[in-house]
């Protein structure tokens, strides 16, 4: 269940997510270490290697830009959501969808990242769960973004369209 529940989830937020505006400061020193990697001219192993926590901020940043990327996703019949790479959990994406994140301000692999860590702390919370088990596409959360998706579940999922509007 949990793992359909990822999946579900993840390719919700995969045509849903998106961010305009700077970098946060924790991201924003990763993007000083690290390339823009996109598609697959990507060199790191997974999205989620060597990324720090999501910030609320950051979370914040990205939810302003979900609806927006969503809508994108869908008329460029774009396809981003996690796999499996090599054994390791990574996102799927074009260098479409790359350069359109870029242009919003963001480091693809982080956008991605951001976008995965959420959808599986989503599914993790949804499932009703803590930190346990996963999926082997699913990456790892921590206890500070699930604790984050809790608070702020309401906005995740009117930001990602999986709550109709209350009349």
């Amino acid at each position: 269940m949990s793992h359909r529940c990822f999946l579900l989830f993840a390719v919700l937020l995969a045509f849903c997510l998106s961010w305009s505006g700077s970098l946060g400061s924790g991201a924003a020193a990763w993007a000083a270490q690290a390339p823009a990697r996109s598609g697959t001219n990507r060199k790191a192993p997974s999205v989620y290697a060597n990324q720090p926590a999501v910030t609320e901020k950051e979370l914040l940043r990205f939810l302003d830009v979900l609806p927006q990327f969503r809508a994108w996703a869908k008329a460029a019949h774009e396809e981003a959501h996690p796999i499996l790479r090599n054994g390791k959990a990574d996102f799927l994406y074009s260098d479409k969808a790359a350069a359109w994140v870029q242009a919003r301000n963001w480091l693809p692999v982080r956008f991605f990242c951001v976008m995965g860590r959420m959808a599986a702390a989503l599914a993790i919370v949804e499932d009703g769960h803590d930190l346990g088990p996963r999926a082997k596409d699913m990456p790892a959360v921590s206890a500070e973004e699930l604790a984050l998706v809790r608070r702020h579940l309401g906005s995740i999922l009117k930001a990602s369209g999986a709550v109709p509007p209350i009349n």
